[in-house]
């Protein structure tokens, strides 16, 4: 045997199969970790707001090596019964092995109402405000400017791009719709997921049925919880280890919620989704076990953001309602970051002008209309006009 050959792994003829199988783990996990150099457990946080109420979630906020010009700040919102913690499940569940790696400074909040997070202040005597347009009206006024006060310098971001998922998707779509400019952050993008245009009416119903029996919190059980939201046993879209982080990953919902999201979001969605003024980036599931998936509702819910710049709405194949805990996370996170990164750059060269409503419909470039510009410009003429002059 060559010396090259001996060397190989470490192995020796004198060497037994134990000490080789040894070794043999040694350059696995040595891979693994130069594959997984980027990636780093997401700190906890908790700070206190304005109202006197309490904010907490994780973050990861990569050393700044070279960094682009804009830089996003994704905040992450997540839905019913999950945390902060359904953004970093572990290190090959967790946006950080894709954000870290591109230099985007990443927070997943714990929504109000969840762990250390104060519930968002409700009015029992309005009965005409739900449970999501309290909670995205008060990130939107109070949560996320906190969040921009404490982390904007420190990151040297340029704007926040949500990342929203199922009731989290909900209620940061109110965010959007209902953002000014004047809350005290720059909102530069919008990112939705496990949420469409039309509920699927088996689990819809079990869901209400659920509601009439509970006047509480409202509990799952792992098991059936796992086969709705990520398809187990019945496809083979989610790594079957995941279930060994479920039970942690499951808590306690308000029942306002589930209320809203499949009693009445559809009944008013669009009074917000009409106004949302920055990019949107949708992505319905193919096997999503609780909205219904069609090229028809993916053309139904791109159609209910005339204001935004660009909408792409696409049904990311072979996933489950949870994108982020299935076999497609890093792909969909891949995908996300890259928006981000083109949300923040067009909040910065888009035209600093005040948009006007068309009633004509879309305007084409270098009609009587438009002035015919081009590049980013190009785009946001596409759906919106400006008039010269400030905001």
């Amino acid at each position: 045997m060559s010396t090259h050959e001996n060397l190989h792994f470490g192995f020796t003829k004198s060497m037994d199969v134990a000490h080789f199988a040894y070794n043999l783990a040694v350059v696995h996990n040595l891979t693994k970790t130069i594959i997984n150099r980027h990636f780093m457990n997401m700190e906890k946080f908790e700070i206190p707001l304005p109202d006197g109420g309490i904010i907490s979630g994780r973050f990861n906020f990569p050393a700044a090596n070279k960094t682009p010009a804009n830089l996003p700040l994704i905040v992450c919102v997540p839905g019913g019964s999950y945390d902060a913690e359904y953004f970093d499940v572990d290190e090959d569940y967790s946006i950080t092995s894709t954000s870290a790696w591109a230099g985007i400074p990443t927070i997943a909040l714990t929504r109000p109402g969840y762990g250390s997070s104060t519930p968002a202040p409700m009015d029992d005597t309005d009965q005409d405000t739900t449970y999501g347009q309290f909670q995205g009206k008060y990130l939107n006024s109070t949560v996320l400017p906190a969040l921009w006060r404490m982390f904007s310098e420190r990151t040297g971001t340029t704007a926040i791009v949500l990342l929203s998922h199922s009731i989290g998707a909900m209620i940061s779509t109110i965010v959007a719709g209902s953002y000014t400019g004047t809350e005290g952050y720059p909102l530069a993008g919008l990112i939705t997921s496990g949420i469409g245009a039309e509920l699927a009416e088996g689990p819809r119903g079990g869901m209400l049925h659920v509601l009439d029996e509970t006047t509480g919190l409202i509990s799952f059980e792992a098991t059936p919880k796992d086969a709705i939201m990520l398809q187990i046993p019945m496809q083979n879209l989610t790594d079957r280890e995941m279930c060994r982080h479920t039970d942690r990953l499951n808590h306690p919902v308000p029942p306002g919620e589930l209320h809203d999201i499949n009693q009445t979001w559809l009944g008013y969605w669009r009074k917000y989704s009409d106004r949302v003024a920055v990019p949107v980036m949708h992505g319905l599931s193919e096997f999503d076990g609780l909205w219904n998936y069609s090229p028809k509702i993916l053309e139904e819910y791109k159609a209910a953001f005339p204001a935004s710049p660009k909408v792409t709405s696409e049904m990311i194949p072979l996933a489950p309602h949870c994108i982020e805990l299935s076999l497609q996370s890093k792909a969909w996170y891949m995908k996300c970051c890259a928006f981000a990164l083109e949300c923040v750059n067009w909040y910065e060269l888009r035209p600093k002008s005040r948009p006007v409503s068309v009633k004509s419909g879309i305007l084409k470039e270098g009609t009587e209309d438009t002035p015919g510009q081009s590049g980013i410009a190009t785009l946001v003429y596409s759906t919106t006009r400006y008039e010269e002059g400030g905001l």
